[in-house]
């Protein structure tokens, strides 16, 4: 994409500046008035004349804004991809005359403008709709073929999940939708085009169905027409493949156990102190605190649940890589053990367990019993033995199984503490 700046008058940076003010009203759900005063830093020609696009970004309130603006003469029809939503955002004048400047990724005839400007292409892209509204991304679909991406706020540098995205894809991990371009200036990332793949269902969403199948028969897990086991299995395989393609990517490099295992007591202490007063836990921690083990961390996903997973007609895959290795709290990537991927997976197979059974029965709400627990034993057992059965895994975690197990206990009460705050 060509490099062409708005050259920023007074009244320009006053018109743009009262664009951003209405986009972010509109984003946070704010009254204008308490918005505050935005800095316009850049605007860039991305298409010149009617329609067109100016890419703006700007400083609001310590974060940095990024706002796709449409331009269309005055008098003309908006198509909004949301009933009810209203993308105009003020009047701006450029070298073609007075505009009417829209939001341009909530507008059915301006957002394949955007793809088609991010992508170098002018093929017709397919009919346009809007994925769920989401604070940290707009993601567009056009057709089958395409899916947008863009940050409405940025980064520093490179956006994280971009980064571990690329990394896995060129590491010849096929479990992603592929990268097909990348929409990038100032060593910022603010958007990318993905490959859209076939068939895809949310993992969340076949755990939940596997459930009510279940539910409904009455019977043993493996007998309910919505067996998830053979899934869970699949799932793990790719966990594991997904961990393997991060080491070729990132490296691995050793660390001590203990250190671990003292991280996830300082968590744990801190979010929720009386599940170290569970049966076994303070003897599984105590015990990982004075092992000498040291074993591999890589930069790994970070927030590896069902939800950022989803079942294709080529299999599973990774079908959201927030936050791209950036745990709780961290201002970057940190290496981990694998294993915490893995725990938050199985927690996620407990919290499908333990909401399924409370819609059932709200009086189990909180725990698990019965046909839900069956089926959380079913499937956590599924996805460990598609996981460590996948070649090459054992070279990124303990051979041992007793620590395996208490690593991975470990985590899950992490994860557990940190779903309490």
């Amino acid at each position: 994409m060509s490099e062409i700046l708005l050259e920023l008058t007074a009244d320009r940076q006053r018109a743009l500046a009262e664009m951003v003010v209405a986009w972010v009203a509109r984003h946070d759900r704010l009254e204008p008035e308490n918005v505050a005063p935005p800095t316009v830093v850049q605007a860039e020609v991305v298409l010149a004349g009617r329609p067109g696009l100016v890419d703006v970004i700007a400083e609001v309130g310590g974060r940095t804004a990024h706002v796709v603006v449409g331009l269309r003469r005055p008098g003309e029809e908006a198509h909004t991809l949301r009933t009810g939503d209203d993308p105009v955002l003020g009047l701006l004048e450029d070298d073609s005359g007075l505009a009417v400047g829209l939001d341009a990724l909530a507008d059915a005839d301006l957002a394949p403008l955007v793809l088609g400007a991010v992508t170098g292409t002018r093929e017709g892209p397919g009919a346009v709709s809007v994925g769920p509204e989401d604070p940290e991304m707009v993601v567009l679909t056009f057709g089958d073929r395409w899916s947008l991406t863009v940050f409405p706020w940025l980064a520093e540098g490179p956006e994280p999940s971009v980064a571990f995205l690329v990394a896995l894809d060129e590491a010849g991990f096929n479990h992603v939708a592929a990268p097909l371009a990348l929409w990038r200036r100032g060593g910022r990332d603010l958007g990318l085009v993905q490959e859209q793949l076939a068939g895809g269902a949310g993992g969340w969403a076949l755990a939940q169905a596997s459930l009510r199948d279940l539910f409904a028969t009455e019977g043993p897990a493996e007998a309910a027409g919505g067996d998830f086991a053979p899934e869970a299995r699949a799932l793990g395989t790719m966990t594991a493949r997904m961990h393997l393609a991060c080491d070729r990517a990132f490296g691995r490099q050793p660390e001590p156990v203990a250190e671990w295992a003292a991280g996830v007591r300082t968590v744990v202490g801190a979010g929720d102190p009386s599940l170290l007063d569970v049966e076994r836990v303070g003897e599984t921690l105590a015990t990982l605190e004075r092992s000498e083990l040291r074993c591999a961390t890589v930069r790994s996903h970070g927030d590896f649940h069902l939800g950022r997973t989803a079942r294709t007609d080529h299999g599973w895959v990774v079908a959201d890589c927030r936050p791209g290795g950036v745990p709780p709290g961290a201002d970057g990537p940190v290496p981990r053990s694998p294993l915490a991927d893995v725990a938050d997976l199985l927690w996620s197979l407990h919290l499908a367990a333990t909401e399924a059974a409370a819609e059932r029965d709200p009086a189990e709400r909180g725990g698990v019993g019965g046909p839900a627990l069956d089926w959380e034993a079913r499937n956590r057992r599924a996805f460990l033995a598609g996981y460590l059965a996948t070649p090459g895994i054992g070279g990124l975690v303990p051979a041992d199984r007793a620590v395996l197990g208490d690593l991975l206990a470990a985590f899950e009460l992490e994860r557990a503490a940190r779903a309490e705050r």
